[in-house]
């Protein structure tokens, strides 16, 4: 695990290692699912070097959530997009669904990114038929919004924002 780390009860968010990036990978038993959790421009099959240029490693920042027994439990990244602090490519380990990982891990991404930037939105796309992932943004107070022109699929996702503090 990485030197940074930040904790919330029992759960520790870090920036995802070299290591994790093969049991992530086991996560994806088919090209619907690695299309439904990156978009329509991952590779499937993939490889460990591809899997890593497909995440976009060196652009986005990465991150590992575990519970306290140190499992692998959800992995995401985050991004500037058009000023927002952005949220991408969230998976919860599929033997932990249902259990709140996907909250914690974006509340914690979220709170990593505030402690780093002065956002005032958080953004992140979704496929308008990933019903467990749309109860879990809107649970956090994510909303719907126009979708971005430079946006692809349209037609298949929306486009969610949550404001960094309540008005």
């Amino acid at each position: 695990m990485s030197a940074w780390s930040r904790q919330d009860g029992g759960w520790t968010l870090a920036l995802a290692a070299d290591a994790d990036f093969e049991e992530i990978m086991a996560w994806f038993q088919d090209a619907a699912a690695v299309d439904t959790w990156s978009g329509p421009n991952f590779r499937y099959p993939f490889t460990a070097r591809t899997f890593r240029e497909d995440c976009r490693i060196d652009f986005m920042t990465s991150y590992v959530l575990r519970p306290a027994d140190g499992r692998l439990a959800a992995f995401g990244q985050s991004y500037d997009r058009d000023g927002r602090g952005h949220l991408a490519r969230l998976v919860v380990n599929p033997a932990l669904r249902r259990h709140g990982a996907g909250r914690q891990l974006v509340s914690m991404i979220i709170a990593a990114l505030a402690a780093a930037h002065d956002y005032a939105e958080y953004s992140l796309f979704v496929y308008r038929d990933n019903l467990p992932a749309r109860q879990c943004y809107r649970s956090l107070g994510f909303v719907v919004v126009d979708y971005p022109d430079n946006a692809p699929m349209p037609d298949k996702c929306f486009f969610l924002i949550k404001k960094s503090k309540e008005e």
